[in-house]
């Protein structure tokens, strides 16, 4: 299983989240949730606009 940090495309509307803002931006993909929650937890912090940050399971019918 992989885990993938989203999150909130517009900051304070928790319907969609994304994996990235900008196709420049990198996406965070992890093999165990802990570090996945961990690297959210640091976006989330260093993150001006309150936006929230979240892990997720990959869906492998999604494309990010």
């Amino acid at each position: 299983m992989q885990y993938i940090v989203l999150m909130e495309f517009i900051p304070g509307l928790t319907q969609i989240w994304v994996a990235r803002l900008q196709p420049e931006d990198p996406i965070y993909v992890f093999d165990n949730l802990e570090e996945c929650e961990a690297k959210a937890a640091e976006l989330q912090a260093a993150d001006e606009t309150g936006r929230l940050y979240r892990a997720s399971e990959v869906d492998a019918t999604v494309t990010y």
